[in-house]
């Protein structure tokens, strides 16, 4: 097992949400709103204690907004965020795997809603 596996991971079990058009590992320049709604896994950090890794990743995900209700988008950012959870959340089986917090855009992109939700996982051995 390496932690790229646990990204691999990641991915398969957040690619099971229905409704998600795009999945992926990494966050590419040239996302748009053709790739909406998408997920994508983002490592931050890895840490080792003893002969078992953490690995920090941050879960991004986002909509379409164009011509829609931005109250509505609020509503889909929250409804997805606990997708998220419960997809994830001490469901690996590489890992213990925990929900920390989730960050908003603050409404700065004109034609997608995004959100970063922050996870551990916790446990690894390599």
């Amino acid at each position: 097992m390496s932690l790229y596996d646990v990204l691999v991971e990641v991915k398969e079990r957040l690619a099971t949400i229905e409704d998600v058009k795009s999945v992926g590992i990494g966050l590419p320049k040239n996302l748009s709103v053709k790739n909406c709604p998408f997920i994508r896994v983002v490592p931050t950090s890895d840490t080792q204690k003893h002969s078992l890794r953490t690995i920090e990743v941050h879960i991004i995900y986002g909509f379409d907004i164009k011509n829609k209700d931005i109250e509505l988008m609020y509503e889909k950012m929250y409804e997805m965020q606990e997708v998220i959870i419960s997809t994830l959340q001490y469901k690996l089986k590489s890992g213990d795997c925990f929900f920390h917090s989730n960050i908003s855009d603050e409404d700065r992109m004109d034609n997608i809603k995004t959100a970063m939700s922050k996870f551990s996982i916790e446990n690894i051995q390599i």
